[in-house]
């Protein structure tokens, strides 16, 4: 059997080794040079080139990318060859050398667990949320139920995706755990790990599935780490385990078995058994950071503006509900992201960009509503309810940039 195929060399190359149990792929250069190929059962275990033969002539389909390559049977004076020329077990301990070579790790990043297995106690959860968003912690959260595990990452502080959604909010997160015998595992990474990590949950796939013996690996991940990835290798065992190589702008960060509560993994030992590796970038944290403070931003508002009205009706209390609807409609009537239902304030529309014009709305229609009031009531009643409503409502009122809003009135 002999056939002529075109296209890239390295998704030929893995195509043929998943299909075929054996035999031979001469890659054709640009000038008239090749390498050739031969394997039996999906492993290479013979590698020839106009150069010489050796492991290192891989590198060269990798350089040339795409082109021509014939694929053929193993003749009878090939296979003696592979009797005692290039078996695998050679390769993987070249394999061994050229990786640690390649990857230096003398400052692997210390991953902290804050939380193991734990359990709903809504103190405790409540108090720990709320240090992740003051501390601005990065890491993983992991939270197992019956109907299975999601994994959460949060960067500074912030909740950004899960593994099975693409945004989530804190609100969602405590909904989770609130999931009978649900338990929760937080991974404390660092911005870094963290960043990288996001290749783990919504990476672009460079490539699956690749052979560790398809390429010269010093090389390629020297190529690899001179274009200043931020991303992660993930190399498959036989046994179905999964070890991960991260990296931040091409500086390895470690090597870890996240499954096992990311417990380091020495990286001499992460090839032995190994059957393939996938490699994954991370796209641009920004924008999910973006979605996910726009998402908190409207979160926040939604809880704040029923605390508004609470506040408004002691206001109306106080002077009544005819003057105080009539201030209420001339600053925030006619708007399109709010409605008026008498005094009580609601919010219209469900995009994230609706909320922020409300937000900013709010901004300059609440000082002029609270101006009218002080000025029929009095500076010195009015202070009180701000200062006390402040006291209770200090953080979302800080997070909503609001301070300003609410600060006493008057000399």
């Amino acid at each position: 059997m002999e056939k002529t195929v075109q296209g890239n060399f390295l998704e030929i190359l893995k195509k043929v080794l998943a299909e075929m149990p054996e035999g031979k792929i001469d890659f054709l250069g640009p000038t008239d040079e090749f390498v050739s190929v031969i394997f039996i059962g999906g492993d290479i275990l013979l590698v020839d080139s106009t150069w010489g033969t050796g492991n290192d002539e891989l590198q060269r389909i990798y350089d040339w990318e795409a082109g021509t390559c014939i694929i053929k049977d193993i003749t009878g004076e090939e296979r003696k060859v592979l009797e005692t020329t290039w078996q695998r077990p050679v390769i993987l301990e070249q394999v061994k050398k050229e990786t640690k070579a390649a990857i230096s790790l003398n400052h692997s990043v210390v991953v902290r667990t804050l939380f193991q297995d734990f359990k709903h106690e809504p103190f405790v959860l409540n108090a720990f949320f709320t240090e992740i968003q003051e501390e601005k912690y990065s890491g993983e959260a992991r939270i197992t139920t019956p109907e299975g595990s999601n994994r959460i990452l949060f960067y500074q502080g912030q909740p950004l995706l899960s593994s099975n959604s693409k945004s989530i909010t804190i609100g969602e997160v405590a909904e989770l755990m609130n999931a009978p015998g649900a338990t929760l595992s937080f991974y404390l990474l660092g911005d870094e790990l963290a960043h990288a990590f996001l290749s783990v949950l919504q990476g672009e796939t460079v490539w699956q599935g690749l052979s560790i013996t398809i390429l010269h690996l010093d090389k390629m991940l020297n190529k690899l780490m001179e274009k200043n990835p931020t991303g992660h290798l993930c190399i498959h065992k036989e046994n179905g385990d999964r070890h991960y190589i991260f990296f931040f702008q091409g500086k390895p960060l470690g090597t870890y078995d996240i499954e096992k509560h990311w417990s380091p993994v020495d990286i001499s030992t992460i090839w032995e058994n190994a059957k393939h590796v996938d490699y994954y970038l991370s796209g641009k944290i920004e924008s999910f950071v973006s979605t996910a403070v726009t998402t908190r931003m409207s979160e926040d508002l939604l809880k704040l503006i029923p605390l508004w009205d609470d506040l408004i009706e002691g206001i109306a209390k106080k002077l009544g509900k005819k003057l105080v609807e009539k201030s209420l409609h001339r600053n925030f009537g006619g708007l399109d992201f709010y409605a008026l239902e008498g005094i009580s304030l609601k919010l219209v529309g469900e995009r994230n960009q609706d909320a922020y014009d409300a937000l900013e709305a709010f901004k300059t229609r609440a000082p002029n509503f609270l101006k009218e009031m002080e000025t029929i009531i009095g500076s010195h009643w009015l202070n009180e309810r701000l200062q006390a409503f402040k006291e209770r409502n200090g953080n979302i009122i800080g997070r909503l940039s609001l301070i300003e809003v609410f600060s006493q009135k008057g000399g």
